[in-house]
């Protein structure tokens, strides 16, 4: 069986593009970033021309090298849709939330309960008091 190769993606291309204005821009060669990168200047070719896809380990590793936001190799038109956003947003809050002190020290006793009734009831009471003041705004 003969294997058919895919049409690069438009996203692939245009991260390759950016990879490439970026490199020039900043006077390096391919060589130089491959190394810096770990691959070997044809692959640096390949992703400049959007035959590869670059991983986002390595996508992170060329902004750093290149001096720019991971950001910078994406057009606004790659960026995902709102919901993913405000999802995104949302897990944010919570990270930052459990890696504060009072939420991480709530979560720990919490981890302790055992009873899944009394979990739940727990559960019901901190969002009563979250809320309590929700239908007054």
């Amino acid at each position: 069986m003969v294997a058919t190769q895919k049409a690069p993606d438009e996203v692939d291309v245009r991260a390759g593009s950016r990879l490439k204005s970026a490199r020039r821009l900043k006077r390096m060669s391919q060589v130089e970033l491959a190394r810096i990168l770990g691959v070997t200047f044809q692959q640096i070719q390949k992703y400049e021309n959007g035959k590869n896809r670059i991983s986002a380990g390595k996508i992170v590793a060329a902004a750093n090298a290149l001096g720019v936001m991971p950001s910078f190799f994406f057009d606004e038109e790659d960026r995902v849709t709102k919901d993913v956003v405000e999802a995104s947003s949302e897990m944010h809050r919570l990270i930052d939330l459990v890696a504060a002190g009072d939420a991480l020290e709530l979560n720990r006793h919490f981890a302790r309960i055992k009873t899944p009734s009394l979990r739940r009831a727990v559960v019901s009471f901190v969002t009563a008091i979250a809320t309590a003041g929700d239908d007054q705004i």
